[in-house]
């Protein structure tokens, strides 16, 4: 396999030291690069790390096409918009956790929890759907050629170099080929091609959670809106947080009602702080689930 090198601008051909082509667990790779640093050198602790990035990501063999192949896995962190970051500040980190899988076809986006453990979402880049690929500072850039553009922050220190490497190797094709879309998400039983803002696949009827009927949960249930996200640690917390702002609310009120001193504009103050949680919450929850997450957590996993 042949692999640019950008700081020297020559083509190193990696040597094939394993022979056959391999699949680690099922999951067919590109022995010459999944297990190379970004010199197309063979090297033991990418092999181990790529190994074991593979292990939490094995469910993604169903997803590949004949022939094709892995080159390589990194950690990263799905595109944050602007209101997110304003809403949850660094907190986002702790849900936006991403696997990146490089084929010799596509990226494939993979949501996954702090744990790094898949959350039955994915997500492909075709690359003649790319007009550019780059990599700016921690962050893959990708901008596509209907004009829009999406940035992958925080990748995997240690993929930084080898994907840089990757990607300056991929010819990108003219501006008119490719099927002009974007990120397109896939779903996890059938592995279609799913339409925008979906409830429901069009070939499998295998039902998605919704933005609606998150923030319906949201709004009706303390917490509801991440229970129905399955993010239990963070619904218990608002929970707990709105239990308290109306119990103290209702307390205030009696007092109020019985001449106890207690103003209106510390009431009116409380009450605005429990719809101010309660939109956050519901916003929040609802881009949690963006990604087209399946409703039920288990599903038939078949090709049709």
């Amino acid at each position: 396999m042949a692999i640019a090198n950008p700081d020297k601008g020559k083509i190193i051909k990696a040597a094939n030291i394993f022979g056959q082509p391999l699949s680690i667990f099922g999951v067919p790779v590109d022995r010459e690069a999944i297990f190379s640093n970004h010199k197309g050198v063979y090297n033991k602790r990418v092999e181990k790390r790529q190994r074991g990035l593979i292990v939490k990501s094995t469910f993604i063999k169903v997803f590949l096409k004949h022939d094709e192949k892995i080159r390589c896995l990194t950690t990263g962190y799905s595109p944050v918009s602007l209101m997110e970051q304003v809403v949850t500040g660094p907190f986002f980190l702790c849900f936006k956790r991403a696997l990146l899988i490089f084929t010799d076809r596509r990226i494939l986006h993979v949501p996954t929890r702090f744990s790094r453990q898949p959350r039955a979402a994915v997500s492909q880049i075709a690359y003649d759907d790319c007009a550019r690929l780059s990599i700016k500072g921690n962050a893959l850039l990708v901008q596509y050629k209907n004009g829009r553009q999406e940035i992958f922050p925080y990748l995997g220190r240690k993929e930084r170099k080898k994907i840089r490497t990757l990607i300056s190797a991929i010819a990108l094709s003219p501006k008119d080929a490719g099927q002009l879309q974007g990120r397109v998400h896939l779903c996890p039983s059938c592995t279609h091609v799913l339409p925008a803002r979906t409830g429901i696949c069009p070939t499998c009827k295998l039902p998605f959670k919704t933005a609606f009927k998150t923030k319906l949960r949201a709004f009706l249930l303390p917490g509801g809106g991440y229970f129905y996200a399955h993010y239990p640690a963070v619904g218990s917390i608002i929970a707990i947080a709105e239990l308290m702002l109306i119990s103290v609310f209702t307390y205030k009120m009696l007092g109020w009602h019985h001449g106890a001193g207690v103003t209106i504009s510390s009431l009116a103050a409380m009450a605005v702080g429990f719809i101010l949680v309660k939109l956050i919450s519901a916003f929040h929850s609802a881009m949690m689930v963006d990604e087209c997450v399946p409703e039920e957590k288990d599903y038939a996993v078949r090709k049709i």
